[in-house]
């Protein structure tokens, strides 16, 4: 068996897998998905979520100092049997047992069938103890005497002290900060999307899609960066694109996905968030199966093959969706 480690070596059991090829090919995927975020922690941990933020992760109490898109985690594959956590536990069972072993060989040696002298010696100190106790309680008032217990019972309740102490502590602190946390991490993001959408308008100001920078800038960068570099190539920002009944139909990238669509065969979405949410779900895609440059995103054009067109075509278009898409995508330019 195999699974992640980050780079504290400390074992993801979430990915855990049969065989290291499978291992390989998931580690890979994650490493290349636009739609994962990863969380990190004021105490240096890094926490990968391939699908966004779970419903209720923000009811957690630990303190997030940021919180990014894709992954940004430093997994390695590493066999389970060889994690220091795991061996660490096997060796304190094994000397644990060890001690439990011996101390009943000790105690079974002591009263081995033989050792005459060493019962008789045990009899006469019951004994002895008996009449001496009996003696001394008539003398003195009756008293409780609490039972002894020995030393790992003992340890045993002081420990459960402890630990309910602790658990109660962390509870605490968990319904003191969870406001606080939570207040802080939307705080961060709101800040974050506003500044992404002041970034995108630059490129679009003016244009029939301005109204759509709010849905934009909550895109992962790359996919925002396409949606803002192809709708510059395929409409002019919205200026030349598809209409039904006068209607504007906020496709401005010659989207042809089915639906309510034109006479020509466009889409035709209802508001600019439905087009947004279609459409970037869809580069989403083709950005997850490696277009992760206009290059590679000319199926947007041609589809499976660009043989039906003059280079020459298929050179312009790589080279006016470039145009915006790295202005707002800089660090995938290749």
């Amino acid at each position: 068996m195999y699974c992640l480690v980050d780079f504290r070596n400390r074992p993801q059991y979430k990915y855990t897998f049969s065989k290291i090829e499978k291992a390989r090919e998931y580690l890979r995927r994650i490493e290349n998905n636009p739609l994962g975020v990863t969380v990190i922690f004021s105490d240096g941990r890094r926490e990968y979520f391939e699908e966004g933020l779970p419903k209720k992760f923000f009811a957690s109490s630990e303190k997030i100092i940021q919180i990014k898109k894709g992954c940004h985690v430093k997994y390695r594959i590493c066999e389970i049997k060889n994690l220091d956590g795991i061996s660490k536990k096997q060796a304190y069972f094994s000397a644990t047992l060890n001690a439990i072993n011996w101390q009943k060989k000790s105690v079974f040696s002591l009263f081995a069938i033989g050792n005459w002298k060493v019962y008789t010696g045990l009899a006469l100190a019951s004994l002895a103890m008996f009449f001496s106790s009996f003696y001394f309680q008539k003398q003195s008032s009756p008293s409780i005497v609490a039972p002894p217990q020995d030393n790992e019972q003992l340890e045993g309740q002081v420990a459960g002290v402890m630990d309910s102490k602790e658990e109660k502590n962390e509870i605490s602190l968990k319904l003191a900060n969870e406001e606080v946390i939570a207040s802080l991490v939307e705080k961060i993001n709101e800040v974050k999307t506003e500044e992404f959408e002041a970034e995108i308008l630059k490129h679009i100001k003016g244009q029939p899609m301005e109204k759509m920078a709010p849905y934009i800038a909550k895109q992962p960068r790359i996919v925002a960066a396409f949606l803002v570099g192809i709708a510059m190539k395929e409409s002019k920002f919205g200026v030349y694109s598809p209409k039904l009944g006068g209607r504007d139909c906020y496709n401005y990238w010659g989207f042809k996905g089915g639906g309510k669509t034109t006479p020509g065969g466009y889409t035709c979405f209802n508001s600019p968030a439905e087009a947004i949410q279609v459409v970037g779900k869809r580069i989403a895609k083709l950005v997850e199966n490696g277009r992760t440059n206009p290059s590679s995103m000319v199926v947007w054009k041609c589809g499976s093959t660009c043989s039906w067109d003059k280079p020459e075509n298929v050179r312009k278009w790589i080279a006016d969706v470039s145009l915006n898409f790295y202005k707002i995508n800089s660090k995938e330019k290749s």
